[in-house]
């Protein structure tokens, strides 16, 4: 039988070991030994109309000032063109500063600057992604071709790429578009409902005709419109955005966010607005090339919100002293929340319970001061639909999880959600998994062969787990002679498990094992033998615990009357894991 076992438990822990080493190999490379990827913005933001009849926008430009300090905090390098008006001149004057007027001249001249860095980074050996941001108007021409409206010109769908995605010379291009125009307190964005409509068509057909690294994420409403909210001086879906990219929508903590938990995060942020006329619908393209490709992250360091898990969470909005809205999140119960903040002196921290000053060194202490009740003015059905239901839903990893399960995309990996020092962020999963066995007994023996296993698994590199197993099981009556088979058996296991709320898993394992036959009168086994299992199943997560149905095969070497001898035993398994 020792011919026979060696072998076998050694084809079964090289096997293993090939796993762990090409999937460590492929994790490593991608996040120890390669340099994080470089990141470059180009914000193109423009106010004004075309079309004689339809109004200039109010916000497109503070949008766009937004959207590039957002980028600059996260560490992306920039470039933005709008022309401003009075008031936002007025107000970022400073951050104004160089910035060009959007035409088509100057969007070549950016991009084609921004391409020679580009150009350089990846031939150095770095990865490059590369956001395009677009707010302004869009519409239909006579020809029925949409386009985006530039300060001299028109970018329809095939300027897009011909001018802006096939010259960047990025490893990935991630377009963010949020194309409208303004009436009133909220103003309809995108008078013509088909342009959003055609823009989503196009972007599909060209990711996947022949642009596999192209991402592209916008908003529409049941009109095909998205929107602009004087109380935040911006447009809802780039402010909800926003507030996503600087750590609003990170569910797992790993400081990046993807396109999973940008939608998400939106989608939450945006589910209480009741108002037919001011909810929004957001679409995400994410790079067929790599789905859970993420958008930024790491973030440097500077002045970060930190709010620990709390048993209610938190409705909070952060503004600056002159009243800009810098970010809005809302903080699930039992969750940490770390938001990423524009470098200001001072900020206005709101929540439907109060309001506080903060400096920004008692965000760097740790210091939140006692909030004092708030002043709120509220104007009109639309804009009374937004303020009680923009980000009134909650965000964290349970919504985050049913919404993913529900649109089918990929999910992010929780396995390194680990906070130092901050228990509040502790993993939710132990890694511990009770399961009851059902299989054939051992030594050939009758019947069915009925146990329990416990099991104990950690998150290694990417989607690498290894841990350890126990496991009994009865065989009453398995022989003629009444005689009555128990097995135990302890092995350390290896294996891959998939991400996501309804996951496969595979694993392996080897070790020691103990078989006991007890006969009328007198009892016999082998407590020096040796088994190896492989096993493969599904996971289902629900909440904090998980349920766990596998198939399993394991070949245990057993000494009987002074011959070792191997076995081959089939079962099943199912488990209750936390």
């Amino acid at each position: 039988m020792r011919a026979l076992a060696v072998p076998v438990l050694g084809g079964v822990l090289v096997l293993w070991l090939t796993c762990w080493a090409t999937v460590s190999l492929a994790e490593t490379g991608a996040t120890s030994s390669e340099p994080p990827p470089v990141r470059r913005a180009l914000v193109v933001a423009y106010n004004g109309s075309d079309s004689p009849g339809m109004p200039p926008l109010r916000y497109a430009d503070d949008d766009g000032v937004r959207w590039m300090e957002t980028f600059q905090r996260l560490g992306v390098d920039v470039v933005l063109l709008t022309v401003a008006d009075a008031d936002t001149a007025e107000a970022d004057r400073e951050r104004l500063t160089g910035v060009r007027v959007p035409t088509l001249a100057a969007l070549d001249e950016a991009v084609a600057s921004l391409a020679q860095r580009n150009a350089a980074d990846r031939a150095a050996g770095r990865t490059v992604d590369f956001l395009f941001v677009y707010v302004g108007h869009g519409r239909t021409g006579d020809s029925a071709r949409a386009y985006l409206t530039l300060a001299d010109g028109r970018l329809d769908q095939e300027a897009l790429y011909s001018r802006v995605v096939e010259r960047a010379e990025a490893d990935y291009v991630h377009l963010l578009v949020d194309a409208c125009h303004a009436a009133g307190v909220v103003g309809s964005r995108g008078a013509d409902p088909l342009v959003l409509r055609r823009l989503r068509r196009a972007l599909e057909q060209e990711q996947l005709a022949g642009h596999p690294s192209v991402g592209a994420i916008f908003a529409e409403s049941n009109e095909g419109e998205t929107h602009e909210w004087s109380r935040i001086r911006a447009g809802v879906f780039s402010h909800a955005a926003r507030s996503a990219l600087l750590g609003g929508a990170d569910v797992n903590g790993d400081g990046r966010v993807e396109y999973s938990e940008l939608d998400a995060f939106v989608a939450a942020a945006i589910r209480g607005v009741k108002s037919p006329q001011a909810r929004l619908a957001l679409r995400t393209f994410p790079p067929t090339l790599s789905p859970s490709r993420a958008l930024i992250g790491p973030v440097p360091d500077g002045p970060r919100l930190d709010l620990p898990a709390t048993p209610r969470g938190a409705r909070i909005s952060v503004e600056d002293t002159t009243g800009v809205r810098l970010a809005d999140a809302h903080q699930a119960a039992g969750e940490a929340l770390v938001l990423a903040l524009p470098k200001r002196e001072a900020y206005w921290l709101r929540t439907p319970g109060g309001e506080a000053r903060v400096r920004v060194e008692d965000l760097r202490e740790g210091r939140l001061p006692r909030p004092s009740p708030p002043e709120v003015a509220r104007r009109g059905a639309a804009e009374e639909s937004l303020l009680q239901g923009l980000f009134a839903l909650p965000f964290g990893r349970d919504f985050y999880e049913g919404y993913v399960t529900s649109t089918g995309g990929p999910a992010v990996d929780f396995s390194e959600t680990v906070t130092p020092g901050d228990p509040s962020s502790l993993p939710r999963s132990l890694g511990l998994e009770v399961g009851l066995t059902l299989g054939a007994p051992p030594l050939g023996g009758r019947g069915v062969a009925r146990g329990l296993s416990l099991a104990w698994r950690v998150p290694g590199p990417g989607i690498v787990r290894w841990g350890a197993r126990a496991s009994y099981s009865l065989s009453p009556d398995a022989w003629v002679d009444s005689a009555t088979l128990q097995r135990v058996s302890v092995l350390a296991m290896g294996g891959l498990s998939g991400r996501g709320t309804l996951a496969p898993f595979a694993e392996v394992g080897a070790g020691w094992l103990m078989t006991v036959v007890d006969r009328p009168g007198r009892r016999e086994g082998d407590s020096l033998g040796l088994t190896a299992r492989g096993a493969a199943g599904l996971r289902w997560r629900a909440g904090d615990f998980a349920v766990r149905g596998a198939l399993g095969l394991d070949f245990d070497g057993v000494r009987v009357d002074g011959h070792r001898s191997g076995r081959w035993i089939p079962g099943v398994e199912f488990g209750l894991e936390r």
